[in-house]
């Protein structure tokens, strides 16, 4: 008895210290992880505090970015930034900013306009000293006046990085308000940081306030924001002032802090806490893991003496013989179910568990077995490829699809190395260097066939370990990928190129012009970005239809690529239009011979639809880094000085120029403003008669144009028409004229007044080879006009390229019923020419001879002849700028009879035109 009491206590006392020694460790280890939790807690709620800061400055960020790229490519378009002397400015002399000619200080517009779109407040700076001043902003002190003539602050972040030449987004206080700021050095064309550019939004920091107002740590702790002079900004609302900023100053060592800096803002967010109330926390809370350890450890002791009572003074719990008989079954393997059972936990219980245990494992062995078969079978018939080496790399099986996918018979692989087999050919290391790291490899390799050719696969190698963790083979699965990464690449051909002509599109010529410019920065040499398309390409598409044009632009990219070097880049962005980039150039004369070369290319005829067709192109091109501006602007400017090229007439190249570049701008949108007023049907048509001098009467009216502007008033022909009149808006505009001059015959007639109608044609409309059609459909739609009541009026300038073009034309106009009046006859170079060879039925001699032939002999003698020529080519003449009785008798005397002139009457505006026929009568003089 005694020795089992022993026995027992030799169990039971470990247990008993274990049962003191356990709570006190409990408790200790509970406030320690109370501590923790709290100083978790803390810190969860200052990253909370942190992250409303790094939200407002997410949020307004990327509204201050945006607003700084407006602003600054608003002063780009005045010009560069640049100083020039000084000016007065909150009482002090600073230096004068303009961009280009236009003067910034005291000048608001630019800072407006760019807050106008984006909100927030910008600013303008310049550099006076180490000082920058506000020369132009729209920040408003407290009385609302704008904040002009301020220094930014000489200690801030900001001045720090623009003194640098850097850029500086962040926090900072203005005029003592929080700001959320993006502020960029402005530097001259020499480099010479001589200002800033300046854009903000002021914080709302209420979220921020209520949130550290009403946050509480513990009882008496509290949340704080401090800024970079570790000024308390915000503070919970039951924290004192005074207290806190002790607390903040000293940190005591009774007390705990959970600290997040905000860099952008420059603040920090504290919470603090004393550690007396944090750990009385600890103390409460582990009184309740004492009790609960406690009756625990009890319930344990008891358990365990119980289960003692039961191992030691019934060891065994079944019959010693029938135990040995079992255990002799068992080493013979015989491992059935026999019927015997044994109380739970004594040897004999054990002994039968363990046979139940042998029994499953044989049971897990045959069912792995029929797993490993089932592999073995997969193995053989998996699509994927797989070879199986060993720990030399050298192959010891391989599967059916293997030989399939490579060309190589099982024999011929095992003992192989893959690398041996074609597997990573052009990499000798790839494999040593997979063995000596992970030894587990996955992505594209480019393998070689048993017959030479290259395949792709995709190739995952892994590596099989034993138990010590040792790599003892590697396995490798691969798919030919060949057909996939054809299909890949034809995918990105398709995203990269234009459908149509196979060149590269908008976006690889976006990559390729970045690596052209930093490629020419590198090298020290210039490349050109060339924009140029189709002069007149619209009429061969309305023509000859759109397939037509389609394959028009397919010859023209295969010339076109015929004439650059592979170093070029020719891409088309839509239509007809193109950017070539010419790479590696060393001067402007070989870009130019280039250039020279493609125009010629371009010219020559193409053989479309059975059909010769002739096009040229207008090219625009700039050269980097003599224009040394960022990618898009550069194409920008090609574009601009394309546009020039146009203007002067097309087939040729020009270089961008910024003086021409703003003229043509100006330009565009003059026009683009004209062809606005057709669409809003601001033009108007004024009538001036024309008479018969001898009887005074009216023999017809000349329609001439108007422009009713909405702000400007009536203009007059010649302060838009020249804008416009080389154009293809032309040709829209003259179809309106004569519309709206047909209409108003039809009108007129109806009211039983019969008058032939003279109609200004452009150049430019009157050489459209379609011209007559047009002019027929336009009759066709004015059925009760007769086509001898309308007359075109052509200048000489018409004819010049094209006379006999232009007699065809008239000719064929002639056959549907509509006659021709030379204007402005006299003042071209080959007067008798057109006269001549063109079928017009009428001349007009040009009213700077007639107005003044009363006291210029010379003119007079001009007007004398074309009158006696007129009469000899048998056409009529009209002479123009009458203004005077003089002038009517004179031309009578001279065999002039047709007239029209201020000394007739005005342009009038067709609804005063029936009043005025009916009360006209000539001045007798005229005819004395």
């Amino acid at each position: 008895m005694r020795k089992n009491f022993s026995t027992v206590w030799r169990f039971l006392l470990p247990l008993l210290i274990l049962f003191v020694v356990t709570p006190l460790v409990l408790v200790k280890q509970q406030t320690s992880q109370q501590l923790d939790r709290i100083e978790v807690g803390a810190l969860g709620q200052a990253k909370t505090l942190v992250r409303l800061l790094n939200i407002t400055d997410e949020l307004v960020g990327e509204q201050a970015l945006a607003a700084m790229r407006l602003l600054r490519e608003r002063s780009f378009v005045l010009g560069e930034p640049t100083t020039y002397g000084t000016i007065k400015i909150g009482g002090k002399l600073v230096p004068s900013l303009m961009f280009g000619n236009s003067l910034q200080t005291n000048h608001y517009e630019l800072v407006d306009a760019v807050t106008n779109v984006v909100g927030g407040t910008a600013t303008l700076f310049v550099k006076s000293g180490d000082d920058f001043v506000r020369i132009a902003t729209n920040v408003r002190r407290g009385d609302r006046t704008r904040a002009v003539g301020t220094l930014l602050n000489v200690n801030g972040k900001a001045i720090a990085a623009l003194h640098k030449g850097q850029a500086f987004h962040g926090v900072v206080d203005i005029l003592d308000e929080p700001y959320i700021t993006d502020y960029e050095p402005m530097f001259d064309v020499k480099g010479t940081l001589i200002g800033a550019y300046y854009v903000g939004y002021k914080v709302d920091m209420k979220v921020l306030r209520d949130a550290v107002e009403n946050t509480r740590q513990l009882k008496t702790g509290f949340a704080a924001v401090l800024d970079e002079h570790n000024r308390v900004r915000f503070l919970s609302t039951h924290a004192s002032q005074s207290q806190a900023e002790f607390i903040l100053t000293k940190r005591p060592d009774t007390w705990s802090f959970a600290q997040q800096d905000v860099p952008n803002w420059g603040f920090k967010v504290v919470i603090a806490y004393p550690l007396s109330e944090a750990r009385a926390i600890g103390l409460n809370n582990s009184w309740i893991v004492i009790a609960t350890g406690t009756l625990i450890g009890a319930l344990l002791i008891v358990f365990i003496f119980w289960q003692l009572r039961r191992l030691v003074f019934n060891p065994i719990g079944a019959d010693p013989a029938v135990a040995i008989d079992v255990v002799k079954r068992i080493a013979a393997g015989d491992l059935e179910r026999d019927g015997l059972h044994a109380k739970p936990g004594t040897l004999m219980a054990n002994v039968l568990s363990m046979r139940r245990r042998l029994r499953e494992t044989v049971t897990t062995l045959r069912e792995n077995t029929d797993r490993m078969r089932l592999s073995a079978s997969v193995f053989d018939h998996a699509h994927d490829g797989i070879f199986i080496a060993n720990a030399d790399m050298q192959i010891v099986e391989v599967n059916p699809a293997f030989t399939a996918t490579t060309g190589y018979s099982r024999e011929e692989a095992l003992g192989n190395t893959p690398l041996a087999l074609g597997f990573a050919y052009h990499d000798a290391n790839f494999f040593p260097q997979l063995m000596e790291s992970s030894g587990e490899w996955r992505g594209e390799s480019w393998n070689r066939h048993h017959d030479g050719s290259v395949y792709a696969a995709w190739l995952d190698i892994f590596t099989v370990c034993d138990d010590t963790q040792t790599s003892r083979h590697y396995v490798g699965l691969f798919s030919d990928i060949t057909q996939s990464k054809e299909h890949q690449q034809n995918l990105e051909h398709m995203a990269y190129h234009d459908p149509l002509t196979q060149l590269p599109n908008r976006t690889l010529l976006s990559d390729r012009l970045k690596q052209a410019l930093a490629r020419a920065e590198r090298a020290d040499e210039l490349v050109a970005i060339c924009y140029f398309d189709l002069d007149d390409f619209k009429p061969v598409n309305d023509m000859l239809g759109h397939d037509a044009g389609d394959r028009l632009l397919v010859q023209l990219a295969a010339r076109i690529r015929a004439c650059l070097r592979e170093t070029d880049t020719i891409a088309r962005l839509g239509g007809d239009e193109f950017v070539m980039l010419l790479c590696g150039l060393q001067s402007i004369d070989e870009c130019q011979q280039t250039l020279e070369r493609l125009l010629k290319a371009i010219k020559t005829p193409y053989q479309i639809a059975n059909q010769t067709v002739n096009i040229s192109a207008s090219i625009g091109y700039t050269l980097f880094p003599l224009d040394n501006s960022e990618a898009d602007t550069l194409l920008r400017h090609a574009d601009h000085a394309m546009y020039q090229a146009k203007i002067g007439g097309g087939s040729r190249f020009n270089l961008f120029d910024a003086m021409h570049d703003k003229e043509t701008r100006d330009l565009r949108q003059e026009r683009e403003r004209i062809e606005e007023a057709l669409l809003r049907g601001e033009f108007r048509l004024f009538y001036q008669p024309k008479v018969d001098i001898r009887s005074g009467t009216v023999v017809g009216m000349e329609a001439l144009i108007r422009w009713q502007h909405p702000e400007l008033g009536l203009r007059n022909p010649m302060e838009f028409l020249p804008a416009v009149e080389d154009t293809a808006f032309a040709i829209p505009l003259g179809e309106w004229v004569v519309s709206e001059a047909l209409r108003q015959i039809e009108i007129w007639q109806a009211s039983g007044l019969t008058l032939q109608v003279s109609v200004n044609i452009a150049a430019r409309h009157m050489m459209q080879m379609n011209f007559a059609e047009r002019l027929a459909s336009l009759l066709q739609n004015a059925p009760n006009v007769t086509p001898k009541l309308l007359e075109l009026e052509i200048t000489e300038t018409a004819a010049i390229e094209d006379v006999a073009g232009v007699a065809e034309t008239v000719h064929q106009c002639n056959l549907l019923g509509v006659s021709f009046a030379l204007d402005d006859f006299g003042v071209g170079y080959s007067s008798l020419t057109y006269l001549r060879r063109l079928p017009v039925a009428v001349i007009k001699i040009d009213q700077s001879f007639v107005r003044d032939m009363l006291h210029d002999m010379d003119d007079l003698a001009v007007v004398s002849g074309l009158i006696s020529l007129s009469r000899d080519f048998r056409r009529k003449v009209v002479a123009e700028g009458v203004e005077t009785a003089e002038h009517g008798a004179l031309l009578l005397k001279m065999g002039c009879y047709l007239a029209q002139g201020y000394g007739i009457a005005k342009p009038m505006p067709a609804e005063e035109v029936l009043a005025w026929v009916a009360g006209y009568k000539q001045d007798a003089s005229w005819t004395k």
